[in-house]
């Protein structure tokens, strides 16, 4: 209804300005009266014609060199339109209404002059922020000479563009847990499967109580333990923490390249992040799994309602004793650590990622809370974005 008074009104305007024109030639009389009529006339008849145009039949299409980027990377848009009818039109205003995901990218908007049928624009934007961008409106303005007509169309043309976050390249090496009551974890490539015992043996000092073999021990009348089956991989499960903080894109940023290292040395690996969606990926390897697990990364929000202890004592008992634990988070607080310390005395190992500020330093509290799940088998390795690559050499705090 706007768009209909809006084109009345133009028209009446531009038919009114002949009409006045055209009025004072033929009362006037004279060579100035009738060289300001002549004079507006083409003018006019273009503002006319423009009016008539048939815009909304513009062929606009956006063209993508790729629909998947990294964080900081440059997108390149080509906006190419087909003309339906060659007209020299004097100038066109052509925008590209960026999703909400981009409101803090300024605006494109450019004038185009075109005098061909066919006419393209090409416009970037600089430093990708992660997430799924959807694009879906172009909004064409056409004018005339005077600025008479202004005539509008919007085109919906759907576009996604999938920016995964950044990764640094990290150093990988697989984990083995340290049994032994009160022992710190440690790195190595092997690990114990403690879900299938293949033999038994006679005790040794550092085996754990829960391994002894009682009805073995009754038989030979002296304490004997259950051999576990060793085996070359390990299956790891990240869980990351989605409460509210201003260190979420470093945590996103450490979990990318963390789970990258990990796949491409051909561990199977979970991820959990509980926000108001709940995400819960099984276990796989291989690049298909990799990129899914980045599309997820691309995605995800510092959204989480729940503390994240709540996250992982809900989540974790779903994942078989196999799986190692590892905790991205950037706090360490009472009721976390009270959860991790549970699920280590349940036989539930791994690791926690402190994920600390560029310059800043564990406080107190967390090296008193690292000393306690040290004790419980647990390491705590503080880092930051500057650590990222060698993170798992740096040893446990």
């Amino acid at each position: 209804m706007k768009k209909r008074i809006q084109f009345i009104r133009q028209m009446a305007a531009v038919v009114g300005l002949l009409g006045i024109l055209f009025s004072y030639a033929m009362f006037q009389g004279g060579f100035v009266s009738w060289f300001l009529f002549y004079s507006f006339l083409p003018f006019g008849l273009y503002s006319l014609t423009i009016m008539l145009y048939p815009l909304r039949a513009i062929k606009i299409e956006r063209v993508l060199e790729k629909r998947r980027y990294h964080a900081g990377e440059t997108l390149t848009i080509t906006i190419q339109m087909t003309m339906p009818i060659f007209f020299p039109i004097a100038y066109m205003i052509v925008e590209e209404k960026l999703p909400h995901s981009l409101q803090n990218v300024k605006r494109s908007k450019t004038v185009l002059m075109p005098w061909r049928k066919v006419g393209s624009y090409v416009y970037e934007i600089d430093d990708l922020p992660r997430g799924e961008h959807i694009f879906e409106i172009i909004h064409v303005k056409m004018t005339d000479l005077l600025g008479l007509i202004l005539k509008e169309a919007t085109f919906s043309i759907k576009d996604v563009v999938v920016v995964y976050p950044r990764y640094v390249e990290m150093r990988y090496r697989k984990m083995e847990w340290q049994l032994e009551e009160g022992a710190a974890s440690s790195l190595s490539s092997l690990h114990r499967d403690r879900t299938m015992a293949v033999s038994v043996r006679e005790y040794t000092q550092g085996d754990r109580f829960s391994w002894i073999h009682w009805k073995a021990s009754a038989r030979k009348n002296e304490l004997m333990t259950k051999d576990f089956e060793e085996r070359q991989s390990e299956d790891i499960v990240v869980f990351l923490d989605r409460t509210p903080t201003e260190l979420f894109e470093e945590m996103v940023t450490f979990t990318a390249s963390f789970i990258r290292a990990a796949i491409k040395k051909g561990v199977q690996t979970g991820f959990v992040a509980v926000g108001r969606n709940r995400i819960a990926v099984h276990a796989q390897g291989g690049e298909a799994h990799l990129q899914r697990l980045f599309y997820h990364l691309a995605t995800v929000t510092c959204d989480g309602e729940e503390k994240f202890a709540r996250t992982i004592q809900q989540e974790a008992m779903q994942w078989p004793l196999s799986f190692s634990f590892c905790y991205v988070t950037s706090r360490l607080d009472q009721e976390t650590l009270s959860v991790i310390k549970d699920l280590a005395i349940r036989n539930r190992r791994g690791v926690v990622f402190l994920i600390k500020k560029q310059g800043s330093h564990v406080t107190k509290d967390e090296k008193e809370a690292a000393e306690q799940l040290k004790k419980k088998g647990i390491i705590t390795i503080a880092t930051s974005p500057q650590h990222f690559t060698n993170a798992l050499f740096e040893g446990g705090k």
